[in-house]
């Protein structure tokens, strides 16, 4: 029983509302960063990760930047738990919290997509 001990953060972390979803975003945008950097190995040096540019190679960038839309989507739960965290009403924290595992979810579906699409798998 003494080997699980409840991890503690700081006082700012306990008056986040709906912790989970923040922990569960962080957690899947660090695995989709993670499973990008994998899968440098197996893409092509470039990579159509601009789909809204006209299709030419204004499209395509470096296959390292498979991990732009996570760290986008991590810097933007950061935002949003900070903003959760300063903000009073109840129900723009919770828009808070929901928007930040949508916007992990995208980016996780976004970056796979990009994989399989080019990717020698």
């Amino acid at each position: 029983m003494a080997l699980y001990k409840k991890i503690k953060f700081g006082p700012e972390f306990e008056r986040l509302p709906l912790k989970k979803l923040f922990v569960y975003s962080f957690v899947i945008n660090l695995i989709t960063i993670l499973l990008g950097l994998l899968a440098k190995l197996i893409l092509p040096p470039e990579i159509p990760l601009f789909y809204g540019l006209p299709q030419t190679s204004e499209q395509l960038a470096k296959s390292i930047f498979i991990i732009l839309p996570a760290t986008t989507a991590l810097l933007l739960t950061l935002v949003n738990a900070i903003l959760s965290i300063n903000i009073g009403g109840a129900y723009l924290k919770k828009t808070l919290a929901f928007t930040s595992i949508a916007i992990s979810l995208l980016a996780l579906i976004g970056t796979f997509k990009i994989i399989f699409l080019v990717g020698s798998i």
